[in-house]
Formats: C-alpha cells, sequence, structure tokens
C-alpha cells in the first residue's frame, strides 16, 4: 500500500527514470566522442583524458584529430579500458615512432 505522502514521489520517480533511459541510450548508442563526453564516460577529467591520451592511445586506433578536434572511438577505449590491449604494445608502438622520430633528425 502506497502511503499518501509518497504519491508526489510518484512522478518526480517516472521523470528520473525518463532521464536515466535517455542518459544510458545516449552513452550506449553514440560510438565518437570528444574529450568532454569521453571524460564523462569514464569518469575522468578533462585533464587526466588528455594525459591518457598522450601516455597509452595510439592516434588512429582510440582517437582521430579531425580538424584540431579530437574524436575518441568509444569500442577501442572500451577494449583499453578492460585490458583487451596491453601497455606493453601500446609502449612498443609508442617506441617505434619514437624512434623513427628520432632517427629523421
Amino acid at each position: 500500500m502506497i502511503e499518501m505522502e509518497n504519491i508526489n514521489l510518484i512522478k518526480q520517480i517516472a521523470t528520473d527514470l525518463v532521464l536515466i533511459k535517455q542518459s544510458l541510450a545516449d552513452n550506449t548508442a553514440k560510438r565518437w566522442l570528444n574529450v568532454r563526453e569521453l571524460a564523462q564516460y569514464l569518469g575522468y577529467s578533462k585533464d587526466r583524458i588528455y594525459k591518457i591520451k598522450d601516455e597509452y592511445l595510439c592516434e588512429g586506433e582510440h582517437f582521430y584529430n579531425k580538424t584540431g578536434k579530437l574524436l575518441f572511438d568509444r569500442v577501442a577505449i572500451d577494449s583499453w579500458v578492460v585490458g583487451r590491449e596491453t601497455n606493453d604494445t601500446n609502449k612498443s608502438k609508442r617506441q617505434v615512432v619514437d624512434n623513427i622520430l628520432s632517427s629523421i633528425k
């Protein structure tokens, strides 16, 4: 049995459920995320996202820079987060690039 003072809460609960449902649909349906969206998706600050990008992620695999705007591939990020890629693989890719760049100088 619902008490009378709780009946007013039903409308608020229904509104909250709609918002939660929309939020879940937006997060699961959207593949390409900007820095702000990725920060919200992962629960990190935007500064932390930039640090992660510089240290662990590879352009062309995890993110793309389109006309000055970073777009992150949510599918690749999800794989990275759950550990389907190792940090050694990312570091070795970065080392190869660094070695090539240093040999050009």
